[in-house]
């Protein structure tokens, strides 16, 4: 399958072809704010890493099998696992901070309450994932068809230069437009000459129709 420059004309048409409360109750909260706030940054940072490793592992790659295990798997758990581990010791840091006030044993409610917190954000990133993995998948695999289209039928990537790329006759082809059903190039040194690559619903590269 054919590799080229990132960023060259030809990988990006690959990759692009498919696209109120009391005053009172205000002041509590503010100083309890204050107070934790440190704690408070980590317990958002935390689960936002618990959610994205959820929905990170889940909405699926375009990965071999080894870096599906290592980098899918292995480092989205890490940072789930993390993430939860950081977050129960802010969760804790809390209620000893709360029981030291008021000179009672360590609340189980922040704690609790982080759990149901953690368990909500991992559902919920876990369920966004699982949701756009088919999508995903399919558009790796319309990747793959138009990497295969354009090589195939002869087309050269000319080193990375993100403007140009030649067709199967040797025209040096200067991206014009997208369209849902054709990508359009104009022909370098045939002024008003157009060549198309043709398109399906899917974005799928289907017949090149040369100047």
């Amino acid at each position: 399958m054919a590799r080229y420059s990132r960023g060259s004309l030809m990988d990006i048409l690959v990759h692009s072809a498919v696209a109120g409360a009391g005053l009172s109750f205000g002041r509590d909260v503010y100083r309890k704010t204050r107070d934790n706030f440190l704690f408070i940054v980590v317990a958002v940072v935390t689960l936002a890493g618990t959610a994205y490793g959820c929905w990170n592992m889940s909405r699926g790659h375009d990965r071999g099998p080894i870096a599906t295990f290592f980098i899918t798997v292995l480092a989205n758990l890490f940072l789930i696992v993390l993430s939860f581990g950081l977050f129960m010791f802010a969760a804790t840091v809390v209620a000893a901070g709360l029981s030291e006030k008021n000179s009672q044993t360590p609340p189980l409610t922040p704690i609790l309450v982080g759990l149901g917190l953690q368990l909500i954000f991992a559902v919920g990133g876990l369920v966004y994932g699982l949701k756009q993995r088919p999508k995903r998948k399919f558009a790796f695999l319309v990747d793959k068809e138009n990497e295969a289209f354009l090589d195939r039928n002869g087309f050269r990537d000319v080193g990375g230069n993100e403007d140009v790329m030649l067709d199967p006759s040797g025209n040096e082809l200067v991206l014009e437009d997208f369209r849902l059903d054709a990508v359009v190039f104009k022909v370098k040194g045939r002024r008003g000459v157009r060549a198309k690559i043709l398109l399906d619903n899917d974005g799928r590269m289907t017949s090149y129709v040369p100047a």
